[in-house]
């Protein structure tokens, strides 16, 4: 009965977290639309397994991380700065048009080398403070109100809890591909619209983080 807790609470804490858009979100947005979901899925396996490991260095460290965190404020304003980046990007980046099978145009950023998806996957679910400092947030959560996941911990409770955070990531990031994969069917011209919709998005959060950060 244990297994089964410490998986559902693992699948439930990752659908959590997955779901707000993120850097690995908006890439496999981005490769279903540009190409098809089995090329989203090999971004979306590998980030999901990267994201275990950001659990298992929330789990050991989490408090120290914390602590890490809070005393160097330029962290915050780095990622913030990432957030904006990225959504002047998406807005106004240069870009070079192919069309797909419904003669749209796709957008494609340009690029010297191609990079392997499955590498790009990796390393945007582990290079993410974000996620990071959420696993830090909900494993203190659970470790002082619902289950323990505080070293030495069960391997077997540890794993199943693993298992379900893996699935949880893996539906999330899925679900996200064939929604996009949908709507390139339906929608006319999507990329580019998908495209400023994220731009939008990530300088919200961009504006949402700064102010945070100004007055509290």
């Amino acid at each position: 009965m244990d297994l089964i807790l410490y998986l559902l609470i693992g699948f439930s804490a990752a659908v959590l977290g997955a779901l707000p858009l993120g850097t690995t979100n908006i890439a496999v947005i981005n490769t279903t639309i540009k190409e098809n979901v089995n090329s989203a899925l090999k971004i979306i396996h590998p980030a999901a397994f990267a994201e275990l490991i950001l659990i298992l260095f929330a789990i050991s460290f989490n408090s120290q991380i914390e602590m890490f965190i809070n005393m160097n404020i330029w962290l915050h304003y780095t990622i913030v700065a990432v957030f904006i980046v990225v959504g002047a990007i998406f807005l106004s980046g240069r870009t070079e048009c192919v069309k797909d099978e419904n003669d749209e145009c796709i957008i494609i950023k340009k690029r010297r080398r191609p990079v392997s998806k499955q590498m790009l996957g990796f390393f945007l679910g582990l290079v993410n403070p974000t996620v990071l400092i959420y696993w830090i947030f909900i494993t203190t959560y659970l470790n002082r109100n619902i289950i323990d996941l505080s070293f030495p911990v069960d391997y077997k409770l540890l794993l199943f809890f693993l298992i379900g955070a893996y699935l949880g990531k893996l539906l999330v990031l899925y679900a996200y591909s064939k929604f996009s994969d949908i709507l390139k069917v339906k929608v006319s011209n999507v990329t580019t619209r998908v495209n400023r919709v994220i731009g939008v998005l990530l300088l919200c959060v961009s504006v949402f983080q700064i102010t945070k950060l100004i007055y509290l």
